[in-house]
Formats: structure tokens, sequence, C-alpha cells
């Protein structure tokens, strides 16, 4: 009966085919497999694929970008564009290589859009695609990083490298004596860009300049004050109010230009011509008919209660109002009483009183002695320029910044800010120094990374002037940084460099 069975089945098969046998479950013997498989292959060559073999083939020979991944190190970022085969691709760099662009030809895709990428490396990541068989790749860099592309296999990709480190210097002598640097890094602390003037002072010369020439007249631009000047260069000078005084221990050609409450760093021209850089200590007194009494400042707007000094340094009247007395002093003399809006003679001075302070000179009149003394401490008195500001940065060529002895606010002490500040070289060259900040093209730096940056340029010596929008360095009438305001920032001093 078995024999019987399989010599049926065999019947079978060859009477129906092998595959109507197969489908109704049976086992297909050997021999009608075989005839299969040779049936196959006679079907193919005659140009009649069977289907799960021709979609078989399509999958191999497709050519598509089936991802974009993104990794993200201490080092690189890196792109990796996964494809279905290896390809031919180019490269390109544009906008002064900032701009790295990858184009794979011949190749499709359902990617839509670039993956995001967490790294100030890549300011932008596009993705393109041109017809149906080009696509692109764009990476948009804040400078132009080291890059590296090439492929690799099994699996086919491409792999795009963007490395997060870059330094560049441009150097030029735009006159004798001068030597100005423009100094671009990217690293983990993200971009930085500052600016370097040295200037030998055997042929120029460090001078405080006020905006408009007085306290009165205002604030103005660094670059109009350099004009003013004549300057060969300028940057922003310390702090100052809105209405243009000075904030900070400042003396012009040997007259008091501001004060401060404060001890702080300045700087003072010695008669030798050399700068030194240490703690100025403001103090002004008043004495009459054997009473003293202190000022409680030098031109600057009279408050409550308070004794202002004003000298030509203001201007040529004291803009005051009527709520108030002035009494106008020549050679220790009284030489005028007046309630408001005096005028500052060449050779003298006023005293403003106001409220309680007026009970100390109520009783003067024109004709008494009258004595005023002012110091800037020791060190200073014989500083005919001073410029005040702070925090010092540098002393004996190792950072030593002084942000917290000298009660600076958090404004000024804490994070990254554009930053202005002067230093000198051990052979006593002037270094202006100028970072940008608050924008995509630097950071700033803080008050210690301001420090180094003097140390990386020679100085030994350093003092922080004021930052944030007002940093600005003008060379040979040209604004040369990026300030952070978008605009010139109108400031009520410059420090400029003159010719000899």
């Amino acid at each position: 009966m078995t024999g019987n069975k399989k010599l049926l089945g065999l019947v079978m098969a060859l009477l129906l085919g092998a595959g109507s046998y197969a489908a109704q479950g049976a086992v297909m013997p050997a021999t009608a497999n075989a005839a299969a498989k040779a049936s196959a292959v006679q079907s193919s060559q005659a140009g009649t694929k069977p289907v799960a073999a021709a979609n078989a083939t399509a999958k191999v020979n497709a050519k598509e970008l089936k991802a974009i991944r993104v990794g993200n190190t201490d080092k690189a970022v890196r792109l990796v564009m996964d494809l279905t085969r290896k390809m031919e691709y180019t490269v390109t760099r544009e906008n002064d290589g900032r701009r790295l662009v990858v184009t794979v030809n011949g190749v499709s895709t359902a990617i839509k859009s670039a993956p995001k990428v967490k790294s100030s490396a890549i300011k932008d990541l596009i993705f393109g695609t041109y017809g149906n068989d080009t696509v692109q790749l764009i990476v948009d860099m804040p400078v132009a990083l080291p890059t590296k592309v090439f492929a690799l296999e099994k699996p086919d990709r491409i792999i795009i490298d963007v490395e997060k480190k870059y330094e560049k210097l441009e150097e030029s002598i735009p006159a004798q004596g001068l030597n100005y640097k423009k100094y671009v890094r990217y690293n983990s602390n993200g971009m930085l860009t500052a600016y370097v003037l040295e200037a030998d002072p055997a042929s120029y010369k460090m001078e405080l300049a006020l905006a408009g020439g007085n306290i009165a007249s205002g604030r103005s631009t660094v670059k109009n004050i350099a004009t003013d000047k004549q300057a060969v260069a300028a940057v922003n000078g310390g702090y100052f109010d809105l209405d243009g005084s000075l904030i900070g221990d400042n003396r012009v050609n040997w007259q008091t230009a501001g004060t401060t409450y404060f001890n702080r760093s300045s700087l003072g021209e010695m008669p030798d011509g050399n700068w030194l850089i240490s703690t100025s200590k403001y103090s002004g007194y008043v004495t009459f008919k054997e009473q003293g009494a202190y000022l409680s400042g030098v031109n600057c707007a009279r408050g409550e209660n308070t004794m202002i000094l004003y000298n030509r340094l203001f201007g040529s009247t004291t803009k005051t109002n009527e709520f108030g007395m002035e009494y106008v002093v020549q050679n220790k003399k009284i030489v005028a009483i007046n309630q408001k809006d005096s005028k500052i003679p060449a050779d003298g001075l006023v005293l403003s009183v106001h409220g309680k302070a007026k009970d100390f000179l109520k009783n003067a009149k024109v004709g008494d002695n009258i004595e005023v003394g002012e110091t800037f401490g020791k060190e200073f008195q014989q500083c005919k320029t001073i410029i005040g500001a702070g925090p010092e940065l540098l002393r004996d060529g190792m950072v030593n910044v002084t942000v917290t002895s000298e009660q600076f606010p958090k404004d000024i002490a804490v994070g990254k800010a554009p930053r202005t500040a002067i230093g000198f070289t051990a052979d006593g060259h002037y270094l202006f120094l100028v970072v940008d900040g608050r924008q995509s093209i630097s950071g700033g730096t803080t008050l210690t990374e301001t420090a180094q940056l003097l140390q990386k340029f020679g100085a030994v010596r350093g003092i922080n002037l004021d930052g944030g929008g007002s940093s600005e360095l003008v060379l040979q009438g040209k604004i040369m940084n990026s300030p952070s305001d978008g605009s010139e920032r109108r400031v009520g001093s410059a420090v400029v460099l003159l010719k000899k």
C-alpha cells in the first residue's frame, strides 16, 4: 500500500508540475526541485524575472542616503552621512572658509532636513536636495575651523569632522613704533576676538582726554575724541556717569577731573615718563577759619547736603541751580559769592554747597582766606596724569585680579564681557587691548582671562578699564573692533596715543 502511494505521488507531480504540487502541501522530491530551479534560470535568461528576485536586486543596487547622524566630543563635532553604497562626493569651502559644502550626486533620500547640533562650533547645519539625485550638507561655522571629510566602507558612509579648536593671529605695522594684532581663537570656551596695539614710548605718549574737552560737554564717541585730539589711536577710558562725569580718580595736567569713594586701581604718569599702577586714595579737604570739611566730589552733579569742587576741567560755569551757594576761589581767597551757575576761573575753582553743607561757609564773605587741599595718596601725588579704573590685572608678570578688595559690582567682576585693558611690557611698551563680546564673533572674557591675554601679548603689568558696550579701539581714524551695542557708545573719556 505504501509503495502504491509513492508511485501515485510521482505520477501526480509529473502531470501537475512542481509548483502546483508544492502548493498542495506535499514534499517535493529532489529531482523535481532541481527541475524547478532550472526552469527559473531559463525564465530569467529569457527576460522574465521572478518578482522576488527583481526586488532583491533593486534593493542591493539602490543609491540612497539613509540617515545623517551627529556625534559631539570635547575635540570635534562628527557628522555621518549613512549610505547604501559607496558614492562619489565633492567638498568646497565658501565665505572665507566659514562654510563647508559636501555634495553627493546620483543619490536619493527621504530625509527632509538636517539634524540639530548642540555645539557652538557649528552655527547652522543645512540639508538640501536638488532634483531627484543630488543632496548637499552645508556646515556653517563661526570661523574657518579645521575640518576633515573622508569616506568609510562596511557600512558605506561619509564622515565630516569639525574640530573645536582654531587660532589665528594677523599682524601689521601701521606706522613706525606701532604694532597691531588681531587675534581670533575658538576652543571649548567658544569664540574670542581680540585686538592689541603695541606702542613704543620713545615715539608715542599716552594722555587722558575728556569727551568734548570738558565734563560739562557730556559724552562723546572714542572716534570723535581721537579726532579732536589728533590722536594716532585711542581706547575708551575709565567709568563714567550718564552726564559725562568721571567715576574714578582722574587727573589731567595736575587738575582733578573726577573722584570715587572707593580705593581702586589707577594709572599714574610719573615724572620720568613711566606709568604707575597702584591703588589711589583721593581726599579733598577745605579749611576755613581754622575749621575743616571734606569735599563730597569733584566736577560732578551737586547732590543734597554736599560740597562739590568745580575747576575748569568741568567747563566755563558750574551749571548749578539756585538751591545752593557758591564760593569762587582764586589764590586761596574768596573772590565772589553766587547762588548758582558761577563762572569758573581758569586759575581757580568754585566750591558749591547745598543743604547742611551750607553751614560750613555760612559766614564766609568776599576777601576771606580759604584753603583747598587734594591728595590721591603718596604714590600718586607726583603724577600729573591719573587714569582711574580698575581692577588691577597683572603685577610682576603674574595674574593679580584685585576685584574683591576693590569692591567692584557683579556686572564688572563676574562673567564674560567685552573688555578694555592697558598693559606694559618689560621694556615699557604700551599695550592697548580690546576684546569683543556679547556677539557671535566673540563671547568676551572674564577679568582673569583678560589678564591672561595681556600676558600672552607680552605684558608684565596691566589694569582693566571700562568695558561692555564702551569697549573700543580706534587706530588711525578707523574703528578696529566690533562694539557690542552695534555702534559706538558715547563715553566720558578716552586714553589717547599721541605722536611725540
